[in-house]
């Protein structure tokens, strides 16, 4: 950078050259930074809402959907315990398989995504 600064002020002599493959790496640079920003945002996630006893007949249709990238949104409230955890097992190995998530929404209700990244935690600040 001092060399830079020497030569705009004339205390160095620098070749032509030297400034060409500045400006060159500079806009490759540049370019790649413009590129990664102008990138169009990847669709908006789909979700799958499952409620009831449905999944337990359609589990290979939810892994199938899980591994094209789709979220499945588990709705087992109202189901009888040992049905809905089987699917929920079955979900949550097919989603950990994929190196996917899930994440327990509400009470009965799970959210099952197929990869980590698609799930964000907000954690609530208190201002007391």
């Amino acid at each position: 950078m001092l060399e830079r600064i020497m030569a705009l002020l004339g205390l160095v002599d620098r070749d032509e050259e030297e400034f060409e493959e500045e400006d060159a790496e500079r806009t490759n640079g540049l370019e790649e930074r413009e590129e990664r920003i102008l990138r169009p945002p990847s669709k908006q996630a789909d979700i799958i809402l499952l409620r009831g006893s449905a999944g337990v007949d359609r589990k290979e249709d939810l892994a199938e959907e899980l591994r094209k990238g789709r979220m499945v949104l588990l709705d087992l409230r109202g189901m009888e315990r040992e049905i809905g955890q089987s699917l929920l097992d079955f979900l949550f190995g097919v989603a950990s398989a994929n190196r996917g998530a899930v994440v327990r929404v509400a009470g009965g209700v799970f959210l099952v995504a197929p990869k980590k990244s698609m799930i964000e935690e907000w954690e609530e600040i208190n201002s007391d």
